[in-house]
């Protein structure tokens, strides 16, 4: 049984793994072959996991779109967005995705990591995310603080 970080501690492999998991499991129910990356508060790799049938340019793009909504602490659609309406100052960013699939991890008001999904189409790669995150339990955004 998946059991959530307590108040203080930190994202840990196991959690992460768990959640690589349930968003390959998912996918699968919903024919859907993907990528899923688990990064840390700090952007670090955590877990990974790729379904045999998944592009392999969705390896890369899980993980960027995992450190790009941790980086900004928010989900990667708002980003999207963003690009769609002309903000193309996310084109030079380096190390970052800003296309849909990456959620922030938020656990008592605060960032204890992000998921990043890739290998369908995005919006698609974002509900995913989001469902599995919060299947697990994890809010999406800061909850509860002032």
């Amino acid at each position: 049984m998946f059991e959530l970080p307590q108040h203080g501690q930190r994202l840990t492999s196991l959690h992460a793994q768990e959640l690589a998991l349930q968003a390959l499991a998912t996918g699968r129910t919903r024919q859907l072959r993907v990528a899923a990356a688990v990064v840390d508060a700090g952007g670090h790799l955590l877990a990974f996991i790729r379904d045999d049938n998944a592009f392999l340019g969705s390896i890369d793009a899980a993980v960027a779109k995992a450190r790009t909504a941790v980086y900004f602490r928010r989900e990667t659609a708002a980003m999207q967005q963003g690009l769609e309406q002309g903000k193309t100052a996310y084109l030079a960013l380096t190390d970052a995705l800003p296309l849909e699939g990456g959620v922030p991890l938020y656990l008592n008001g605060e960032v204890v990591g992000a998921v990043g999904i890739s290998g369908a189409a995005s919006t698609q790669d974002g509900e995913l995310a989001r469902a599995v995150a919060a299947d697990l339990g994890f809010a999406q955004e800061r909850q509860g603080q002032a």
